[in-house]
């Protein structure tokens, strides 16, 4: 009896030894993780840090339109003598700053005396999408479901939609080009020239004698079919159509039914360009484009003053 009383008095007392370790283990724990979590915030801190002290643009530039701001960006020429400005319009799906050939023309024509304006265009990327008959009878049950909830919502909630602010008009892209060119004109700019990639030849071509300020020449880069042939033909200004020997097939008989129509026009002012190589974005071929382009702008305009 003597004997188990003691190793009953072992196993305590070596209990009670080892509580101040588990007590120091579970506090360097705790203390671990607090450390991890005071680094995971740390990090996150410095990362939106990072994000708002991210520069902005070169050279952008704010149009208001119609009380509204919209993004554009601005580069005075560098060359010591202005010739004029480029308005570029950028293709669909793209924006003022997308890298490629908008953002090299840019920031290279300054270099030989053209200042250059490229502004936001409400174009967005619009893909065709079929869906399956199932699909649909899956997506009509959704509205069904949705437009009830929606009912409900909307009685439940009519007092407070009286209080929220009507939402500003969307800015056409006509308005958003006539604010561009009223940019330059307060810059005493005369001699302005439209370039478009893509879709955005195509809004030139549509906005170009519709606009009160005249413009003096029209550069189209990969531009697909224009809406109206009869504008176009009827054209004064030096036009320059360029594409890649690469390009969408879209492309190339856009193209070519341009180039028939206008010498059945007899219209001089046109001619076409193609560059070897040249993919619709011309990837690793821009400054060949900028170079085509200046050469272009130095034969049109410049040699002739």
């Amino acid at each position: 009896m003597g004997q188990l009383q003691i190793v009953w008095l072992t196993m305590i007392f070596a209990t009670l030894l080892s509580l101040p370790v588990i007590a120091e283990n579970e506090k360097d724990s705790e203390s671990s993780e607090t450390e991890t979590l005071q680094t995971g915030t740390d990090a996150d801190r410095s990362e939106e840090s990072m994000l708002r002290q991210s520069s902005p643009v070169f050279g952008f530039q704010a149009l208001t339109v119609a009380g509204q701001e919209i993004d554009a960006t601005y580069i005075e020429e560098t060359f010591g003598e202005r010739h004029g400005a480029i308005v570029l319009l950028h293709d669909q799906g793209e924006q003022i700053d997308s890298s490629g050939l908008v953002t090299t023309l840019r920031h290279h024509l300054p270099d030989y005396g053209w200042s250059t304006l490229t502004l936001s265009l409400n174009m967005p990327f619009e893909s065709n999408i079929l869906l399956s008959s199932s699909l649909e009878k899956t997506t009509a049950e959704n509205t069904d479901d949705s437009s009830q909830q929606q009912t409900q919502t909307e009685d439940k909630s009519a007092d407070s939609e009286q209080a929220v602010p009507k939402p500003l008009p969307p800015i056409s892209n006509q308005q958003r080009i006539e604010a561009a060119v009223a940019f330059l004109q307060a810059k005493d700019i005369k001699q302005i020239i439209f370039i478009g990639h893509g879709a955005g030849g195509v809004l030139a071509v549509d906005v170009i004698n519709s606009i009160s300020v005249p413009i003096f020449g029209l550069i189209m880069v990969g531009t697909p079919a224009l809406a109206s042939d009869e504008d176009f033909i009827n054209m004064g200004q030096p036009i320059l159509d360029i594409y890649g020997s690469r390009d969408l097939a879209s492309v190339f008989k856009a193209v070519k039914d341009r180039k028939i129509k206008m010498r059945r026009e007899a219209n001089t002012n046109y001619s076409e360009r193609r560059i070897d190589g040249a993919d619709h974005d011309f990837n690793g071929l821009e400054l060949v484009l900028t170079s085509t382009i200046r050469g272009w702008l130095n034969t049109s305009f410049i040699e002739q003053e």
